[in-house]
């Protein structure tokens, strides 16, 4: 009713899939406005017309990963021929007894391995897409996904990589999901909004139905006539909003009163919600009748018969009574091919759920985890996380045990389906049940804080250690102050509370120096103190956990030492060995398999070879983070592998690619809870800098900004960059005077860098001359802020410009190498920027008699600077004098950058065009064209085009 518009897109997508392409459909809306309804007419409609629709639907409470594929699985288990099913090799369906025992019916025999490339998640998704595709070889094939607005983070990747991997198939996904708070989320919206850069994705938002469609809804039910259809539709369209479902309980309670003829006395009795409607119809139900549509509500969103006979203790014959009535009543739908049933509405159930009493409703679940409980197959996820959902809503009647042990074991799956989220959840859960029996609660939190580690919630994780770290036990003391360090190293935060719970934890539990446990403390002692800025602390105590490891010989305590010690800083001095443990912490968590060294490994062998100079390390580390990102789906790993993906591009000048990853990024400010708010700013600036994006920020910066509220060093490259020389003067001189603040942490290299292009900028010999010492240390290595927040390329660059300014020799010397190094990197960005400060210090005629010109330098600097499109580079170059070129002088004083803008103007182009095609703002284009306007004393453009023409300025054939 009321969707013709919906149906003919929906019409215009399927003709899309018949001609090979898939398509994604979201169809969005509030509660009972009918996207069901619209999808299961389409739906059946199409399966009329010989396609296959698999179902699967996300649940609000406890439930499991992937849970709409697990049903889509599921049916396709049973739907396809054994034999098709057999070209998918019993290796490639390995991982897929983790989603349903029904898989093992398919591939008997097969043992899934406990570790390795089975528990990546690209191998698990490929296992689910090869069974999809062996069904969309039988023909066109509809996946059904109703309420998406629940879906956890596992399942919606899942719905990624099919999206992504069935451009060229018969396929159709139609996806349900409210759109209204509270059932809106942020995750869900970002990741549906990722997957509109998919060719063929569409979105279809339902609203209600207008007065007239009510009306024509009132004239299909018995005895309505054409003009008193028309006389309430208004009525009935204010009260309802025009929600289908809404409309259909309203029209329910009217039925009762006598239909549009009561409507005169209506307005006093009429319900004052949906739920008052359907409490009416409820009460017109038989006593047993009623009980079994209490027991179908609590037993879920699909309703097996033969589960409520068994729960039940009315007769087998009364409770299908009870199922045909409700189905009469509207209340339910009957069943698919597989016999079971489900409610009209989620709100209709919900409604049945309202009218029990708690006790009520804590028996009958008790009676349905019971039935369950005799079927039961421990390695079918979706049952157990039934019966975890069941006896935890009974748990009030003295199951409590039982619900733990679900619970438990729903988490354990859980993790081996690499969601850690809803382990965590599930684990949270068990340890508030208290119960006497079963795992310890010390134990079940201790477990949930990592789950919660490996999703990327650090802030949760640190509340549990700090919560554990309360105990009792000083060895539960010590355990938890070791993982609330863990928690704290991975987002950086400051590690002084991490060093105080350790601290004490450690004094308290007295252990032997020897005890594996103290050598971890110590280790992590070492690392939180790196973070609190003490450096030399925390290479002392480093140093001797790493020893104190290796000579225990245990692999896996070496491991825990190697990794604390790769954050001792990120100087050259220590980079060679800091990147030879990463190598060798690499090589323990491989034969391990454990990705809590793995992917630091992968982290720190990209940091410390990139300092080094080594590009193959980098390009190495750079991928094996990426795989890690990919396989293991842990939001920690995606950010840095995403950081250092970025740096690379950002580094060869593919400045496009590191916009997509910035942008990309900036989700993980919310799921860190704002901790790489600043790193995100810093990549925005290095990115708007090169690419001239940095002039619509001009307006919002006075030079008088509160000092406290910024990272100074970046305020300062601000000022730099827009060439307020007054405030970066003033801040320049501020942070000289602090620069020891600034030495120990992780922005040191940044910090430099900034420092050096404002004292190169100004010609502040004085500045230049106290960080020259500073920057020497960094003699043959590069220079980073941050983990891969921001690269800067060779050092010796800076040191050589620093020399310049300062007339000492050597200068050419630097460039010369900071250039090798540049090659060597493979980095074209800082290539072009050491090739055009070369440039500069060359035309001041103060290096050696020897060596490239200015000219030349500034040629090559402005060709890869236009390859790559790097702004910075040539608006730099046009303030470069070319003394030892030989030119005629230009007229009027002119520069070669505005003899460039005047042969643009005379060709007609806009500000805006002079800028694209020479990589500039329009504002500094319209700034050249100003001055040129002044130079030649032009009135206007077109005398200016004039001017260029008499004194031979333009092109030949211009």
């Amino acid at each position: 009713m009321g969707r013709r518009a919906e149906v003919e897109r929906l019409e215009a997508v399927w003709a899309a899939v018949e001609d090979d392409r898939r398509q994604l459909v979201f169809v969005g809306g509030e509660p009972g406005v009918g996207k069901t309804r619209l999808v299961a007419e389409a739906a059946a409609a199409l399966r009329e017309h010989g396609a296959r629709v698999l179902w699967g639907a996300c649940r609000e409470d406890l439930d499991i990963p992937y849970r709409p594929f697990v049903a889509i699985l599921e049916q396709a288990l049973e739907q396809v021929p054994p034999e098709a099913l057999q070209e998918i090799p019993p290796e490639a369906a390995a991982p897929l007894p983790r989603l349903t025992s029904a898989a093992s019916r398919h591939w008997p025999g097969v043992a899934e391995p406990s570790s390795g490339d089975s528990e990546s998640r690209p191998v698990l998704f490929d296992a689910v897409l090869r069974v999809l595709l062996v069904v969309a070889e039988q023909g066109p094939l509809v996946l059904v996904l109703e309420d998406l607005h629940w879906a956890p983070e596992p399942t919606l990747a899942l719905l990624s990589h099919v999206a992504e991997s069935t451009a060229g198939e018969q396929l159709l996904v139609l996806a349900t999901r409210r759109t209204t708070a509270p059932d809106r989320t942020d995750a869900v919206t970002y990741a549906l909004a990722d997957l509109h850069r998919l060719d063929g994705v569409e979105r279809i938002d339902l609203v209600g139905l207008a007065t007239g469609e009510v009306a024509e809804y009132l004239l299909g039910q018995p005895g309505v006539s054409r003009a008193s259809a028309r006389a309430a539709a208004p009525v009935l369209r204010d009260q309802t909003g025009g929600n289908p479902f809404f409309l259909q309980e309203y029209w329910h309670d009217l039925a009762t009163r006598g239909g549009l003829a009561a409507m005169r006395s209506w307005t006093a009795q009429a319900p004052r919600s949906v739920q008052d409607a359907l409490e009416r119809r409820l009460s017109a139900f038989a006593a047993d009748h009623a009980r079994v549509v209490e027991l179908a509500a609590v037993a879920g969103d699909h309703i097996d018969p033969s589960v409520l006979v068994q729960a039940c203790d009315l007769d087998a014959e009364v409770v299908l009574e009870g199922i045909d009535f409700a189905v009469r009543a509207g209340l339910l739908l009957a069943g698919t091919d597989d016999g079971r049933y489900r409610f009209a509405h989620a709100l209709a159930r919900q409604a049945v759920l309202d009218r029990m009493s708690s006790t009520g409703r804590a028996a009958a679940h008790a009676r349905v985890a019971e039935a369950l409980e005799h079927r039961l197959d421990e390695d079918d996820p979706g049952l157990v996380a039934q019966l975890a959902h069941h006896y935890v809503q009974a748990r009030a009647l003295g199951h409590g045990e039982k619900a733990v042990h679900y619970l438990v074991l729903a988490a354990e799956q859980a993790v081996r389906s690499i969601a850690h989220s809803e382990a965590a959840a599930l684990y949270e859960r068990a340890a508030q049940l208290h119960v006497a029996e079963g795992p310890p609660r010390v134990e079940l939190l201790f477990a949930a804080a990592h789950c919660h580690m490996h999703a990327g919630d650090f802030t949760t994780a640190r509340r549990l250690y700090a919560d554990l770290g309360s105990g009792e036990s000083p060895r539960t003391r010590l355990m938890a102050a070791i993982g609330h360090e863990d928690a704290s190293a991975r987002p950086g935060v400051n590690g002084q509370p991490s060093l105080v719970m350790l601290s004490e934890a450690l004094a308290g539990a007295a252990l032997d120096q020897h005890d594996p446990l103290y050598v971890r403390a110590l280790a992590s002692m070492g690392r939180a103190s790196a973070f609190t800025g003490d450096t030399q602390r925390a290479r002392t105590w480093g140093e001797e956990a790493l020893a104190r490891a290796r000579a225990d010989g245990d692999e896996e305590l070496v491991a825990h030492a190697l990794g604390r010690t790769l954050w001792q800083g990120m100087t050259p001095r220590l980079a060679p060995e800091l990147l030879a443990r990463a190598v060798e912490l690499h090589e323990i968590g491989s034969r391990l398999g454990d990705d809590d060294h793995l992917g630091p490994a992968a982290f720190y062998r990209g940091v410390f070879a990139y300092i080094v100079g080594d590009e193959p390390a980098w390009t190495s580390a750079q991928r094996d983070l990426t795989e890690l990102a990919l396989s293991r789906g842990q939001p920690f790993f995606r950010y840095v592998a995403g950081c250092c993906r970025y740096a690379h591009r950002y580094s060869v000048g593919d400045y496009a690619a590191a916009e997509r990853i910035v942008a990309w990024l900036e989700q993980f400010n919310q799921e860190f809870d704002g901790a790489t708010e600043g790193s995100w700013g810093v990549q925005q600036f290095m990115l708007r800098r090169v690419t001239g994006g940095l002039a619509q920020v001009r307006p919002l910066v006075t030079g008088h900004e509160d000092l406290a509220d910024h990272w100074l060093p970046g305020l300062l490259a601000l000022y730099t960059e827009l060439e307020m020389w007054a405030p970066t003067a003033r801040l320049l001189a501020h942070l000289c005077d602090r620069i020891d603040d600034y030495r120990a942490g992780a922005q040191w290299g940044g910090v430099l860098a900034f420092m050096t292009e404002a004292a190169v900028k100004l010609d502040d010999a004085p500045t230049a001359r106290m960080l020259r010492p500073l920057l020497a240390d960094y003699a043959d290595a590069n220079l980073m802020t941050g983990q891969f927040v921001g690269v800067f390329g060779s050092a010796d660059r800076r040191v050589a410009e620093l020399d310049s300014v300062l007339g000492a020799p050597g200068a050419d010397l630097r460039f010369e190498r900071a250039l090798a190094m540049d090659r060597r990197m493979g980095a074209v960005t800082h290539q072009a920027e050491t090739l055009a400060a070369w440039s500069r210090h060359r035309a001041r005629g103060t290096g050696t008699a020897g060596g490239p010109t200015a000219a030349a330098l500034a040629d090559e600097a402005g060709a890869l600077a236009r390859r790559i499109g790097h702004r910075g580079v040539l608006r730099d170059l046009d303030a470069v004098p070319a003394p030892d070129a030989v030119h005629p002088p230009l007229p009027n004083g002119l520069t070669e950058r505005e003899v460039e803008v005047l042969r643009l103007v005379a060709e007609g182009l806009s500000n805006r065009e002079i800028g694209e095609r020479l990589f500039l703002s329009a504002n500094t284009a319209a700034n050249h064209v100003r001055s040129i306007l002044s130079k030649t004393a032009a009135p206007n453009r077109t005398k200016a085009a004039i001017f260029a023409t008499q004194h031979g300025l333009l092109r030949p054939g211009g």
